[in-house]
């Protein structure tokens, strides 16, 4: 027998139920609202000030304007300062504060949102309609790494873009998995986790406490 499209619908829809139902299961029985130990990162105006220079020096070498081979690098304080200052300019999940780590091979980012933030998928989506608004804007930490890749361009119409590879996330103290972020955003999440690159930009390496760009000669 054929369930047809009504049985299709019928097993989707039972199985929203079922994922709601474990979300729900998840954020309440968790520490998903504990807070975590966030480190600090102490920054002034003139880190970001410095910042911005280096990164409009990278544009200034594709313009050819600059001829410095030297890789460009960015202290974690400078890298900090500089997303305080623009990160409301940003189209993504506003958080605040938002701390950056950069550690061998791995970037680890902290920032404070409210759930609502977070429910862009399905069957996340699905709470929006049923939580309490008091829930809804509790405030949640986020943590997130993983490691940068550069997509380079395959042809010379297309941009090169830096790429967040998420390994690890987690709310509050209870460590979630990158699934369960792709599950939250809908997918979303590689929108928000890429950016992209001057053009030129070769590799980028992070250090403990610093990243180096280097560009192609």
């Amino acid at each position: 027998m054929k369930l047809g499209c009504m049985g299709c619908l019928v097993l989707l829809l039972i199985l929203a139920v079922v994922l709601v139902g474990g979300a729900v299961a998840l954020y309440f029985a968790g520490s998903v609202f504990d807070m975590p130990a966030i480190p600090r990162v102490d920054y002034t105006a003139s880190d970001g000030y410095r910042a911005q220079q280096k990164l409009f020096d990278l544009l200034r070498r594709d313009s050819r304007r600059s001829s410095d081979p030297e890789p460009v690098v960015l202290t974690e304080r400078e890298l900090n300062a500089f997303l305080a200052r623009h990160l409301e300019e940003s189209e993504g999940i506003p958080f605040s504060p938002l701390v950056v780590k950069l550690l061998p091979g791995m970037v680890e980012v902290q920032g404070r949102t409210t759930l609502v933030n977070l429910f862009k998928g399905f069957p996340f989506s699905l709470l929006v309609e049923y939580l309490p608004a008091s829930t809804l804007e509790r405030p949640v930490w986020v943590t997130v790494s993983g490691t940068i890749l550069v997509q380079g361009r395959k042809s010379r119409t297309e941009r090169e873009y830096g790429q967040l590879q998420v390994s690890e996330f987690s709310l509050g103290n209870q460590e979630l998995g990158p699934w369960v972020l792709w599950l939250m955003l809908g997918g979303k999440e590689r929108s928000l986790l890429r950016w992209q690159l001057p053009p030129g930009v070769d590799t980028i390496t992070v250090e403990r406490g610093r990243m180096v760009i280097a560009t192609r000669k």
